[in-house]
């Protein structure tokens, strides 16, 4: 009866602080929210990690990643426009499958998007080294010393820190200041990346480049299992995965019926079109033969790289344009320098609100003190959640003081989240059948357990040992709310129904360990199921564990109360004065 008490008291809280949320977002503040979160650091980046992965056929990684997540955004398309919601996707696994799964996966939730301020910040300071060095260094990768990448130096390390926190401050001013600033950015952003394709595909492109044989030709070594790795360690899924910002700031979006599957499916094709075409024009603008000299494509992350190899590592477009010698593409360069600047900061300061619109669903839910919930009367945005999401941010500088490094950790731990999007809607077309749904998936009985299997694949790329480290972070947060859940803080989440529905969470994190760690020596395994039969291995317990989780999920009584309260969409609180309402 006390638990059912307590259930109660933090579902009355949660409709509470929602209504404080100022809705002020319209469809193009959440499209170019979403946007601005796919198209920042990514950009800089990515193209060259994965050309020095697996080649020109780094154009088909980023084609296959994109459809996946486009899978993805489909099922979170009708989730985020059924039941809007600010911190939409650390809540959807609570709704669907109770308060066990819902911390599992809201937890981890939290961990990918509080440490993506990091990584925005590092991508800052990194581009900043190409012309003033002591900002970084190379050295072997934390999380795999078979490469090399650039690692900030201290002084790097204090300036990220100083970006991060600043940018959270820019949240601290409310949504509809952060939301305005970010569409300004993102247009920038936009612009930006077109114009360095149009400029690199006719200024300078060699077409022979994507089979020239001293270079290793489309494909170097012929080794397939290559193309899958990018798409998890290379910044691929990474670059797309800001597609959740939509469902994130559901709950402050004036017309989330509309605005969120809009927003959230057209920024993901967006993305697909702007970095497919990126990845082209690199391929095609590096210099053959000094990229030979340097060893070819996989010379990008050798061991001891060339001067050549650091150079485009550091700053991949603006030194490709700026060594191209064209007086166009010289003066291109600078506007790329700003906006190695612009971009990644405008996607710092959208993953600023989301970390701590995260935290905020995360406390809703009572994984977390209330007072995490709490919702600034004069800015409309939680406050505490803003503290707590900056420390823990400073924190990932510290053993991952690279892009290079984290990467593969964020994309892992944001792919596992989105496992249950799939889950869920099913879930949902069962047990709440009576709830609107503006927009309603075709196909969902064959599209959900797509996105669930390619969710899973994604995680199982990121490779050993990047799936332990992140499993260690996702059971080191089940300990912080067990020592919560001692002295009474929170609800305890651990009965019966909760375990019943979310019992598989854990077991597939063990089970994902396992496949990871026996899996192709590409992916860091021990190559006990090598490519191909580790996918088929992979696929087949997927399969497994989502007929598991469609099973196992109930009509929790979060949405039993939405159902009976009418309150599937929650309207503003109205702003009061000492006089009375305005």
């Amino acid at each position: 009866m006390a638990e059912s008490k307590a259930e109660e008291n933090v579902i009355a809280n949660s409709m509470k602080q929602d209504k404080r949320l100022r809705k002020a977002l319209n469809t193009w503040d959440l499209y170019f929210l979403s946007l601005g979160g796919i198209i920042g650091s990514g950009w800089l980046f990515a193209a060259a990690a994965s050309a020095g992965t697996t080649g020109p056929a780094a154009t088909l990684s980023w084609l296959i990643g994109g459809i996946l997540v486009l899978f993805i955004a489909l099922v979170y398309a009708e989730l985020g426009s059924m039941i809007p919601r600010t911190g939409a996707i650390s809540r959807y696994g609570h709704y669907s499958h109770g308060g066990v799964a819902g911390l599992f996966f809201g937890w981890t939730y939290f961990l990918s998007a509080v440490s993506v301020p990091t990584i925005e910040a590092e991508a800052v300071i990194t581009y900043a080294s190409s012309y003033i060095p002591s900002l970084a260094y190379s050295a072997p990768n934390p999380l795999d010393p078979s490469a090399t990448v650039t690692l900030l130096s201290g002084l790097g390390i204090v300036l990220a820190a100083i970006l991060i926190i600043g940018f959270f401050g820019l949240n601290y001013a409310g949504v509809k200041l952060m939301g305005k600033t970010n569409t300004g950015m993102t247009w920038w952003k936009l612009i930006i990346p077109t114009v360095t394709i149009i400029m690199l595909g006719f200024l300078v492109f060699h077409s022979s480049n994507f089979t020239n044989p001293a270079l290793g030709g489309f494909l170097p070594t012929g080794n397939t299992s290559l193309i899958f790795e990018a798409i998890s360690t290379d910044g691929i899924v990474f670059s797309f995965l800001g597609f959740r910002q939509a469902l994130d700031y559901g709950g402050e979006a004036k017309t989330p019926q509309r605005s969120i599957p809009i927003a959230t499916v057209f920024s993901v094709l967006t993305g697909i079109l702007v970095y497919v075409l990126l990845q082209v024009v690199f391929i095609g603008a590096i210099n053959p033969s000094d990229l030979a000299s340097a060893g070819g494509w996989f010379g990008l992350v050798a061991n001891h790289p060339t001067a050549y190899a650091k150079a485009v590592s550091a700053a991949p477009f603006a030194f490709l344009a700026k060594s191209s010698g064209i007086i166009a593409l010289v003066i291109l360069t600078y506007i790329l320098y700003a906006d190695a600047y612009v971009s990644p900061a405008g996607t710092l300061n959208v993953y600023a609100g989301t970390s701590t619109r995260t935290l905020f669903g995360l406390a809703e839910n009572g994984y977390f003190p209330a007072a995490l919930s709490r919702v600034s009367k004069k800015t409309r945005v939680p406050i505490i959640p803003i503290i707590v999401s900056v420390i823990i941010g400073l924190i990932f500088l510290a053993p991952f003081p690279s892009w290079y490094a984290l990467v593969g950790l964020i994309t892992g731990a944001t792919a596992f989240t989105y496992i249950v999007g799939g889950s869920a809607l099913m879930v949902f077309r069962r047990e709440a059948d009576e709830l609107k749904r503006p927009f309603k998936l075709p196909y969902a009985k064959v599209l959900a357990p797509i996105a669930f299997i390619g969710a899973t694949l994604i995680v199982y790329w990121s490779g050993w040992p990047t799936v332990g480290i992140l499993s260690i972070g996702i059971f080191l947060g089940i300990a912080v709310y067990l020592v919560l859940l001692a002295t009474k803080k929170v609800v305890n989440v651990f009965t019966k129904e909760n375990i019943k529905a979310g019992y598989w969470v854990p077991l597939y994190i063990l089970v994902l360990d396992a496949l990871s760690y026996l899996g192709e020596a590409d992916y860091g395994g021990t190559n006990t199921f090598p490519y191909p039969y580790d996918f088929i291995i992979v696929i087949l317990v997927a399969i497994i564990f989502y007929l598991l989780s469609v099973h196992s999920g109930y009509k929790t009584e979060e949405i039993s109360d939405i159902i009976e309260s009418g309150t599937q969409y929650i309207q503003e609180e109205e702003e009061t004065t000492s006089s009375g309402a305005k």
